[in-house]
């Protein structure tokens, strides 16, 4: 990483810390400790829920990309990704695509 990046990088941790801060000292003041502590639950809860959502994401678009490269394998090879089904064209379904796979492997 570079010098710029990390300058960029610790800008705006100190600009998230001193936020939070004063958030949490004006809450602090007026309300208390208890709900200062259920302030800090809250917010755990959601940066974890944010972080599951965001590796589900990932996880998701990681598969599509793979079904996309297979796809893509299958054109190059010629075989058909598509199939008529009730006067519409639509694109083979996930096991369809791993049965041709399987046969462009003989």
């Amino acid at each position: 990483m570079n010098v710029q990046g990390k300058d960029n990088i610790e800008k705006k941790d100190s600009f998230l810390s001193d936020k939070v801060n004063n958030l949490v000292e004006s809450i602090g003041s007026e309300y208390g400790d208890l709900l200062l502590d259920e302030l800090f639950r809250r917010l755990d809860y959601t940066i974890k829920d944010f972080n599951k959502e965001i590796k589900e994401l990932f996880v998701s678009l990681k598969k599509d990309e793979d079904k996309k490269q297979s796809v893509i394998g299958l054109m190059k090879k010629g075989k058909t990704i598509t199939k008529e089904s009730k006067n519409k064209t639509e694109l083979l379904s996930d096991w369809e695509i791993k049965l041709a796979e399987i046969e462009k492997g003989d």
